[in-house]
């Protein structure tokens, strides 16, 4: 009996410590538009990058609104985010994911093999029209 309690108690501990040790959070903000139409920003809502099991993801808040776009894409820039524009958004950029859900939480899974430490902003971007949805720094 006492082994059968010890075994319980121990998956037990262990199903705990592996709950909390699944996402840990790497980064986190709040998304800046880059213009308004209507008197509606073209991004906003807070974002993480949490690592869960060896791979990095970005979650979106369930207070995420994005403009819908015609090639509306998250990338991960090396330029710091006050200097990113339209012109320079994807230079040096890694691609993430091409959105398709304009509002609402998601998680979305960055590239494997990509080091978080080398980028300085998580961009939205129009590629079609090279025009910069919005952006926020990871630091």
């Amino acid at each position: 009996m006492k082994n059968i309690i010890l075994a319980a108690s121990m998956a037990i501990l262990s199903a705990l410590i592996s709950v909390q040790a699944q996402a840990a959070e790497v980064a986190s903000g709040s998304l800046e538009g880059a213009f308004s139409s209507w008197g509606k920003s073209s991004l906003q809502g807070d974002w993480k990058i949490v690592e869960d099991g060896g791979a990095h993801y970005i979650e979106l808040g369930d207070n995420f609104r994005a403009k819908k776009g015609p090639d509306v894409k998250i990338f991960l820039s090396p330029t710091p985010s006050a200097q990113v524009t339209g012109d320079n958004a994807v230079a040096g950029s890694v691609f993430v994911e091409l959105i398709s859900d304009f509002d609402g939480s998601a998680r979305i899974a960055i590239p494997a093999g990509t080091d978080i430490s080398q980028f300085q902003s998580l961009v939205f971007h129009c590629e079609a029209y090279s025009k910069l949805w919005g952006s926020s720094p990871l630091r």
